[in-house]
C-alpha cells in the first residue's frame, strides 16, 4: 500500500472511531424514538379520506356521526326480518353468548409494554402462543354465516361466499389464499374467486398470475367519489383505452386453485357492437362473446372448463367498462380477496349501495371480512375515536349494500416501533385495536384480534426474527401470512364447530319429538280400533 493510500485509510478509521464515540456519549440525550415512523411514512400513500377524517374530527371533538334516520331504519328492518326467520336463540341454547356493545373492551392498561420473552442458550426465542382475551368478540353475530356453512357441509349442495377486504397486509392474496384453501379443503369448492383486470401485485401474486397488455384506464375508490361509472365490488372499474387492451390469466399452484375454474366476466352496460375475443389454453381459434348486456352489472360465462390459461382481447370492445372475472365452482366455498395498498378502510364508503346489491344478486355474499389498520398506524393520533366514528358508518353502509351477509372485523396486528434502541409495541397499536373492537360492537359485527393471535405485546420482533414478518416490523412475510391465514381459519372453525354441534343436537331433539308425536298418534288410533262400538 502506498503512503498516500495508507494515510487515507488511517484517516477514515479515525473518523469512524470518533463518530462511534460521539454517538455513545450523546446517546442518553437523544430522543427515545430514534427512528420515528415519520421517516418512512412520507413514502406511504394513504387515502385522502383518512387524512380528512383526522382533520375534521378535531373540530367535531368526539361526536360520533350516526346514520341518517332512513338508513338506520332500513338496517333494523333487514335484521329483524332475518332474525325472525332463523333465531339463534332457538337453535343455540348451549352456546355462551357475548353481550353486545356494553361488553368489556380492550384497554391500554391491560398490557405490560416492557414484556420480554425468554430465549434459550443460543438466543432462540419461540413465537408466543395466541393470547386469550375476555373482552368483546361478538361471534354470535356470525350465526347466519354458520348456518350456511352447516347446510353446505350436510347437503354438499349450494355455495358459500366470502368477500375479504384489506390493505397491503393481504396484497398479492397473502393470508387470503391460505384461508381460502383451508375452507375449500373442508367444505369443498375450488378457484381463486373474483380477480380484477389489473392490480398492483398482479405478477407477484402466487394464487393466480395475470398480465394486462396495452392501454387500460383504471378508476378506483382510493380516488374518492366517481361521477361516472360506479366502482365494482372490488372497488375499481377498468376501461380498455384502445385496441391494444388485453389481459391474460394463468393458474398457479395453491391447493384448490390449480385451475381457472368456470370463468365469468363482469362488466357494465355494453352495446351490440362490443365483442370480446377469448383464447383458451393453447388454442389458436378465438371465441367471440357479445358484450351487449344492458344492466348496470352484467355477467357472461366465458367457459365451463377448468383452465390453466385464458386470454381476453378487448380490441373490438373499446371503452367497455369491465370489473373483473370470477373463477370459482358452482358448489362449495368461494373467497374473494380485495386488497388496495394505502387503504384505511374508509374508501369502502365509496361503494354504491345499489350497485353492490346488483353484484350481490349473482355473487351472494354470506360473510364480509374487513382487515385494516396498518395504514392508520402510519399517522400518529392521540386517540382513534375519529377512526371508530368513521368506520362505524362504513360498516353500516356495507350492511345496507350486503344485507344477507354477516360481518367480521379483524383487529390490527402488532407493529414494532424503535423505542430506546429496542423494537417494541407502541401504545397506539392497542388504542387502534380498541377502536376497531368498539365499532365492531356498535355495528353488531364479530371481532377477532390479530394482535392477540400473534401473542400480544412485543411479538412482532420475534415474528421478524423467525422470518414470519418483514423487517419493516409491520407486514407479514409469505411464511407468516400462511400462518396467520391458518390461524384465522382455526379460530373461525372453533366457533363453527360449537355452532354445528348445537345445531345437530337441536335437530336430533326435534326429530325425537316428531317421532314421539307420531308414535302417540298411532297408539291413540290403535286404542280407538280396540274399543267396541256401541249398539
Amino acid at each position: 500500500m502506498e503512503f498516500k493510500e495508507y494515510q487515507s485509510f488511517v484517516s477514515a478509521v479515525f473518523i469512524i472511531a470518533i463518530g462511534g464515540l460521539l454517538f455513545y456519549f450523546t446517546q442518553p440525550f437523544l430522543p427515545a424514538k430514534i427512528f420515528t415512523e415519520n421517516t418512512t411514512n412520507e413514502q406511504i400513500v394513504v387515502d385522502s379520506l383518512m387524512i380528512n377524517a383526522m382533520d375534521s374530527f378535531e373540530e367535531e371533538e368526539e361526536e360520533d356521526l350516526p346514520l341518517s334516520e332512513p338508513e338506520a331504519q332500513a338496517i333494523v328492518k333487514e335484521k329483524d326480518s332475518l332474525l325472525r326467520e332463523n333465531s339463534i336463540e332457538d337453535i343455540l341454547p348451549h352456546i355462551k353468548k357475548t353481550v353486545g356493545s356494553n361488553s368489556k373492551m380492550i384497554k391500554i392498561s391491560d398490557f405490560n409494554y416492557n414484556k420480554e420473552y425468554p430465549s434459550d442458550s443460543i438466543g432462540y426465542t419461540a413465537v408466543p402462543s395466541p393470547l386469550n382475551y375476555n373482552s368483546y368478540k361478538g361471534l354470535e353475530h356470525l350465526h347466519r354465516f354458520f348456518e350456511k356453512l352447516y347446510h353446505l357441509e350436510q347437503s354438499k349442495k349450494g355455495k358459500v361466499r366470502i368477500a375479504y377486504y384489506g390493505d397491503s397486509m393481504i396484497d398479492g392474496d397473502l393470508i387470503v389464499q391460505d384461508f381460502r384453501s383451508a375452507l375449500q379443503s373442508r367444505f369443498g369448492g375450488r378457484g381463486v374467486g373474483f380477480v380484477s383486470i389489473e392490480s398492483e401485485s398482479a405478477r407477484s401474486r402466487y394464487s393466480v398470475k395475470h398480465y394486462s397488455k396495452g392501454n387500460w384506464e383504471e378508476n378506483n375508490y382510493m380516488q374518492g367519489k366517481t361521477d361516472s361509472i360506479p366502482y365494482g365490488v372490488n372497488g375499481a372499474v377498468f376501461f380498455p383505452a384502445d385496441s391494444t387492451a388485453r389481459v391474460r390469466y394463468l393458474a398457479s399452484g395453491i391447493k384448490n386453485s390449480t385451475r381457472l375454474n368456470s370463468p365469468v366476466l363482469y362488466y357494465r352496460k355494453g352495446n351490440k357492437s362490443d365483442i370480446l375475443q377469448v383464447i383458451e389454453e393453447k388454442d389458436t381459434v378465438q371465441k367471440e362473446f357479445f358484450l351487449d348486456g344492458q344492466s348496470n352489472v352484467n355477467h357472461i360465462a366465458l367457459s365451463n372448463k377448468n383452465l390453466k390459461k385464458i386470454e381476453l382481447d378487448f380490441s373490438k370492445a373499446p371503452n367497455t367498462a369491465v370489473y373483473g372475472i370470477d373463477f370459482s365452482d358452482a358448489v362449495g366455498m368461494a373467497v374473494d380477496g380485495f386488497s388496495k395498498r394505502g387503504n384505511s378502510g374508509l374508501p369502502l364508503s365509496m361503494l354504491n349501495i345499489s350497485q353492490m346489491k346488483q353484484f350481490d344478486e349473482t355473487l351472494s355474499y354470506d360473510l364480509i371480512i374487513l382487515q385494516y389498520g396498518a395504514n392508520v398506524l402510519t399517522r400518529k393520533s392521540k386517540n382513534y375515536n375519529w377512526y371508530r366514528s368513521r368506520m362505524t358508518k362504513v360498516v353500516q353502509h356495507l350492511q345496507l349494500a350486503f344485507p344477507e351477509a354477516d360481518f367480521l372485523i379483524l383487529g390490527t396486528a402488532d407493529k414494532g416501533t424503535k423505542i430506546e434502541a429496542t423494537i417494541k409495541t407502541d401504545t397506539s397499536v392497542v388504542k387502534l385495536l380498541r377502536s376497531q373492537q368498539q365499532y365492531a360492537a356498535r355495528t353488531e359485527s364479530a371481532f377477532l384480534s390479530l394482535f392477540h393471535l400473534m401473542g400480544g405485546v412485543n411479538t412482532m420482533p420475534i415474528w421478524t426474527d423467525q422470518k414470519l414478518a418483514n423487517t419493516d416490523f409491520t407486514h407479514f412475510s409469505p411464511k407468516g401470512s400462511r400462518k396467520i391465514g391458518r390461524m384465522l381459519y382455526s379460530e373461525l372453525m372453533n366457533e363453527y364447530s360449537a355452532f354445528a354441534k348445537a345445531r345437530s343436537l337441536k335437530e336430533q331433539q326435534l326429530k325425537t319429538k316428531d317421532q314421539k308425536q307420531i308414535t302417540d298418534s298411532l297408539n291413540i288410533a290403535n286404542d280407538s280400533l280396540k274399543t267396541p262400538l256401541l249398539p
